[in-house]
């Protein structure tokens, strides 16, 4: 069955009109006028799919169809949906790896990138908030971080207990010895931005279709085909895999002890009548061992994120409900951190998944059988931020375009 056939059977394939029901309500009113950006090339074209409409696989799919690529993005329930890794309404984007200076650079280089994409879209992605990180003492993370910083020309400014006391009264620094502050990182307005990479693509010529497909027929050491759920079929010359917390069920036998799928609960907190002390700009995203956060931002209220919860989730069936366990946790911690907020009401919530290597290292590599099919994913709670960047870098390892040996070494698939 040909491509047009599959998505007459297997699935909806969505213009951009239909892509609107996922944008947020009066996004586009408020939206600057938007900046030309990369026209559609005129190359060899390859007809490449992408299974997997996150961070990503959007972005993947767009730059190879800006390159003259045919290009279909598949998922199974559609860009930004509340099941991806990829939703939710706000992810971070910052600089500071601690020692990993090559995913630094290249989170320097998807800022500049985010900026870029934000002006050519029309569309507002970007808070710069900043971002404190604080600990009882200099932690190795921390002081390499304040090291690489300055030598990538990003700044950072470190703070004792008693700055932290006069800068940020919000805060009860109780417990913190040592405040390194990030004032570039920025909150990225995560589903909005994900639709519209995924509507930029379609009113670029891409196929967007909601399915959900498998590895079909292989010859050799090339891939054949993909089999939808109903038995129709979509051929291509190159496959990217980028459907995040569902690789190991996609290669069980490959990754299925590579990547673990944990749950997340998230909670936004709502702040007292007339008290914006924590809402930005006055005050920067935070993290600390048990918890991070963001101040409230399109008045949501205090996002708090604790880093345990279950160590195994199913994105497919798992409930999207908090735990009371960990909210009267997160309760706790506010009392202690922000007194301000300690009795004020939950606004909303959130149950996502993270999908973790044992290193945090993404996976990003050919499949060992097949040499049209790339894995890509990994994402392990920081993948997000990368995705202007990292779409350009699958695009160009599926079509075997060269890449940074570096960064190659660093994210192929350990054998």
């Amino acid at each position: 069955m040909d491509r047009r056939a599959f998505l007459q059977h297997a699935s909806v394939p969505l213009g951009a009109a239909a892509l609107d029901r996922w944008l947020p309500a009066g996004a586009d009113a408020a939206s600057p006028a938007p900046t030309p950006g990369p026209a559609v090339q005129a190359t060899r074209r390859s007809s490449v799919v992408v299974v997997g409409g996150g961070a990503f696989g959007a972005w993947t799919a767009l730059h190879l169809r800006e390159q003259g690529h045919s290009v279909t993005l598949v998922d199974a329930y559609g860009p930004g949906n509340s099941r991806a890794t990829s939703g939710d309404e706000t992810r971070q984007l910052r600089i500071g790896y601690g020692d990993r200076e090559l995913y630094a650079r290249f989170a320097q280089r998807a800022m500049a990138a985010w900026r870029q994409r934000e002006a050519e879209f029309g569309v507002p992605l970007l808070v710069q908030t900043g971002r404190l990180e604080l600990a009882p003492d200099w932690t190795p993370g921390m002081r390499a971080t304040a090291a690489m910083l300055p030598t990538l020309g990003a700044t950072v400014e470190a703070m004792g207990h008693d700055d932290l006391r006069r800068r940020y009264p919000q805060l009860n620094p109780e417990g913190i010895g040592v405040g390194l502050l990030e004032p570039d990182a920025c909150v990225v307005r995560a589903k909005q931005a994900i639709v519209t990479v995924a509507k930029t693509f379609v009113r670029k010529g891409g196929t967007l279709s909601v399915a959900r497909v498998q590895p079909g027929r292989a010859t050799g050491r090339r891939l054949d085909e993909l089999v939808a759920g109903d038995g129709s079929r979509l051929s291509a010359d190159a496959y990217v895999f980028a459907c995040g917390p569902w690789l190991p069920r996609v290669f069980p036998e490959l990754l299925g002890k590579r990547i673990a799928v944990p749950g997340r609960d998230v909670y936004y907190f709502g702040l007292p009548a007339g008290d914006d002390r924590l809402a930005h700009p006055n005050f920067p995203n935070f993290s600390e061992s048990a918890y991070y956060g963001f101040p409230s931002v399109d008045g949501r209220g205090v996002k708090v994120c604790p880093t345990t919860g279950p160590a195994s989730f199913d994105p497919d069936t798992d409930e999207r409900i908090v735990s009371p366990h960990q909210v009267r946790r997160a309760r706790a911690y506010l009392a202690m951190r922000f007194p301000s907020i300690k009795d004020q009401p939950i606004t909303e919530t959130r149950v996502c998944q993270l999908e973790n290597t044992p290193d945090e290292h993404f996976i990003i590599d050919r499949h060992p059988d097949w040499d049209n099919v790339l894995i890509a994913g990994g994402g392990s709670g920081h993948a997000f931020k990368h995705g202007p960047v990292m779409g350009e870098y699958v695009a160009r390892r599926a079509l075997g375009e060269a890449t940074d040996p570096a960064f190659d070494a660093m994210v192929r698939l350990a054998k």
